[in-house]
């Protein structure tokens, strides 16, 4: 059920959401080629533990996306579910789903990996080869939830919108690409890929911004528009 508070709600946190991803997208680009995902614990955690602020700015504001997200899934799912409420329902519960457990792994990260990096630092070679086992300290190892889930919420709402118009068909084309690119970044990080999360990334600190925001405009039109007709009926 759409009205126009949930629609304007949904509307700002995605366009903050949309600044958030283009600031986590630039973070990880200036990152140093030892801090990237997938790459071993010897030489991941000295570079963290010698300078960890970037990357642990990069958890905060994933951490923040996750929970942007969670705001702007209702939102958007409404605006295509009409007709299509099984598939739109589904795939908003996987990413509300996603968007939690990636805020969470996120957090945790920024509790969790100084102290690992110290310990590792520190350690003898038995600890730093325990330590290595079981160093990563996220809870969506894979990126499954938070892009994959996401990816596949994502792509439902944009191939919807373009048979129901209800985002600039533009909009919905960038969509589609923004899925292909979440939807990768799983299967690059199972194929320890560094070339295929590289493309995702880079690909998507452009795409994913535009469409964010592109579609937080398009919800905050559209809440504008049921606010009037709402005033128009009721002045008649």
């Amino acid at each position: 059920m759409k009205s126009s508070a949930a629609l304007q709600f949904g509307g700002m946190f995605a366009i903050a959401l949309g600044i958030a991803k283009l600031a986590s997208a630039v973070m990880y680009l200036m990152l140093s080629p030892e801090l990237r995902a997938e790459i071993p614990a010897a030489q991941f955690l000295p570079a963290f533990f010698q300078n960890p602020s970037l990357l642990l700015a990069f958890f905060w504001i994933e951490a923040l996306v996750g929970v942007l997200g969670i705001g702007v899934v209702p939102a958007l799912s409404s605006l295509v579910e009409s007709g299509h409420e099984g598939w739109v329902r589904w795939a908003a519960t996987l990413a509300t789903a996603g968007f939690v457990i990636s805020s969470v792994g996120y957090t945790l990260s920024v509790a969790k990996l100084p102290g690992i990096a110290a310990a590792f630092v520190a350690g003898d070679p038995s600890t730093k080869a325990a330590l290595a086992a079981v160093w990563k300290s996220s809870i969506d190892l894979l990126g499954i939830w938070g892009y994959g889930a996401v990816g596949v919420w994502v792509l439902v709402i944009s191939v919807l919108s373009v048979r129901l118009e209800k985002l600039p068909r533009l909009a919905s084309y960038l969509g589609i690409l923004l899925a292909i690119l979440f939807l990768l970044v799983p299967l690059g990080t199972i194929l320890k890929s560094q070339s295929i999360l590289l493309v995702a990334a880079g690909a998507g600190a452009i795409v994913g911004p535009i469409w964010w925001i592109w579609s937080g405009m398009t919800l905050t039109r559209a809440a504008g528009s049921l606010h009037a007709e709402a005033a128009t009926a009721a002045s008649s």
